[in-house]
């Protein structure tokens, strides 16, 4: 009978490393800019909210997209995020702006979200939490997927060619 083969295919096992190596990214900068990020004013040129559950939790039953632009010593710098709120903005006219604060690092304005997503206030302590320990599980998966996490397999004694010596037998010949 043949030997079940175990191992990941390569294309997959990149595929999952990429999502988890992404995941980690976003909760870590989440945090990075919560703690020492910059925030300046910026303005949304793209919003859509799609109701999807009204039976969801709270903060879960919309998808709330936004297309934003702000500057930075005078460049331009663009960003665009998708989440779960229950925020309900009526749709943007042709040519329609919204104002709201953007927070980036100053060292390097591409990492950037709204405020509003890297607030520790707002997003509470459930969310500050679920960004602390995502990227634990994600190195925790990473580990897993590249087989560098592998339970080591107990060797079994190699039964040896000579008989144990019995203790008692030689005390008893060391006092005679």
């Amino acid at each position: 009978m043949a030997k079940k083969n175990d191992k990941i295919p390569i294309v997959i096992r990149i595929l999952i490393c990429a999502v988890l190596l992404f995941a980690a990214y976003n909760s870590l900068s989440t945090l990075a800019l919560g703690l020492w990020g910059d925030t300046v004013m910026g303005t949304i040129d793209s919003y859509d909210s799609r109701l999807d559950n009204t039976n969801a939790g709270e903060n879960r039953s919309r998808t709330v997209s936004k297309g934003y632009y702000f500057n930075v010593n005078g460049k331009e710098y663009k960003g665009y995020v998708i989440y779960l709120s229950d925020e309900s903005w009526p749709q943007l006219d042709e040519g329609e702006t919204r104002t709201e604060r953007i927070r980036y690092f100053s060292f390097f304005p591409y990492i950037n979200k709204p405020s509003m997503l890297a607030d520790f206030d707002e997003m509470g302590v459930r969310g500050l939490l679920y960004h602390v320990f995502v990227p634990v599980g994600c190195l925790f998966l990473f580990f897993l997927v590249t087989g560098r996490l592998k339970r080591k397999k107990k060797k079994r004694a190699k039964k040896s060619s000579q008989p144990k010596k019995d203790i008692d037998s030689q005390i008893t010949n060391s006092k005679e």
